[in-house]
């Protein structure tokens, strides 16, 4: 496959990313993850001025986690995502590529304001013809989140 085609396979696949997130299909957006992938959503302090972690799971964490979230307590907001167009650099069988992002949050009322903005920072990985998520992290420039979520971003 050309470099051209895998960059566009790694562009799509995040695309798919967000869809599945909307789409709260928690199953498929794990199964894009290679069996050692991480998901980790950070955001930077200026009041600390350092950078905090605020969530760090491995593929078997983050299936256990969502497999059951739709029997928690949770925020019953529909969310969008609003994707920029990510920036891909491939090497061989690594990737890294960085996507800018807006959430959108529809209450149950039919209200919707912007919730999050922040990029995604991703390595991939590709093993036979398909990309994984070797680290999906989460960047966060909002920090003053209207309610917090344990559902990925």
């Amino acid at each position: 496959m050309s470099v051209i085609a895998e960059i566009e396979a790694i562009r799509l696949l995040i695309a798919r990313t967000a869809s599945l997130l909307d789409d709260e299909d928690f199953e498929s957006w794990v199964a894009l993850f290679a069996d050692d992938g991480t998901y980790e959503m950070s955001a930077y302090s200026t009041e600390i001025r350092r950078w905090m972690t605020w969530q760090l799971s491995d593929k078997s964490t983050l299936a256990s986690m969502l497999g059951d979230v739709k029997e928690h307590v949770r925020d019953q907001a529909k969310r969008r995502h609003v994707m920029g167009f990510p920036q891909v650099e491939v090497d061989g069988a690594v990737a890294t590529a960085t996507a800018a992002f807006s959430l959108f949050r529809t209450s149950p009322e039919g209200q919707t304001s912007l919730y999050m903005v922040g990029s995604y920072e991703d390595r991939l990985v590709k093993s036979g013809d398909t990309w994984w998520y070797r680290e999906h992290k989460v960047i966060i420039d909002t920090r003053m989140l209207d309610m917090f979520t344990h559902v990925p971003v």
